[in-house]
C-alpha cells in the first residue's frame, strides 16, 4: 500500500493523502511524480515495461510517496526499478500535466551509465535501451510510449 500526498494546482502540498490505486484523486488536487531523462551521447534511456503495461516504453521514475520530495522520490524509484544510485541529477522543471491530476518533476541525468550492470525490478521492467530523439519520436508515433511519458519526452528531449 502506497500513501501519496496531495497537492494543489500551484504545486503546494496539502494536508491530505490518498492510497495509491485504491482512492480516487479528489477534484482540484493532484498527485506528484518524478521522472529522469537519462542522457548519454545524445541518446536517452527508456525502460521497457512488463506485459501488464503492454511492453511499452517509459521514462524511469514514478510516484512521490508521502513525506518525500521530488528528488528523494526519484532516487528511490531509480534504485527500485534499476538498482541505479550514486548519480548527479539536475532538476529541469515541475509542470502540471494537462490531461489529468498529475504534477511531474522532470530531472536530467547525464552520467555514463552502463546498462549491462543494471538490475531490473522484475514486476515493472523487462529491459532498458538507449534511443535517439528520432527513434523515440517513431516509438511515440507507433503508440509504443504512453501519453504521459510522450508528453515529457517531446517537451524536454
Amino acid at each position: 500500500m502506497e500513501l501519496l500526498d496531495l497537492y494543489d494546482n500551484n504545486f503546494n502540498k496539502l494536508d491530505k493523502t490518498i492510497v495509491r490505486r485504491v482512492e480516487e484523486i479528489p477534484e482540484n488536487t493532484n498527485i506528484m511524480m518524478s521522472y529522469a531523462l537519462i542522457k548519454n551521447n545524445n541518446k536517452f534511456l527508456l525502460e521497457q515495461m512488463t506485459e501488464k503495461n503492454n511492453f511499452k516504453f517509459a521514462i524511469p521514475g514514478g510516484h512521490i510517496l508521502t513525506n518525500e520530495n521530488g528528488e528523494q522520490g526519484l532516487k528511490r524509484e531509480l534504485k527500485e526499478e534499476l538498482n541505479l544510485k550514486g548519480f548527479d541529477i539536475k532538476h529541469i522543471d515541475t509542470i502540471k500535466y494537462p490531461y489529468n491530476n498529475y504534477i511531474f518533476n522532470i530531472y536530467l541525468i547525464e552520467d555514463d551509465i552502463d546498462i549491462e550492470n543494471l538490475v531490473f525490478q522484475q514486476e515493472e521492467v523487462t529491459k532498458v535501451e538507449w534511443f535517439s530523439k528520432n527513434e523515440i519520436l517513431k516509438l511515440i508515433e507507433a503508440d509504443k510510449i504512453p501519453r504521459g511519458y510522450a508528453y515529457i519526452l517531446e517537451k524536454y528531449m
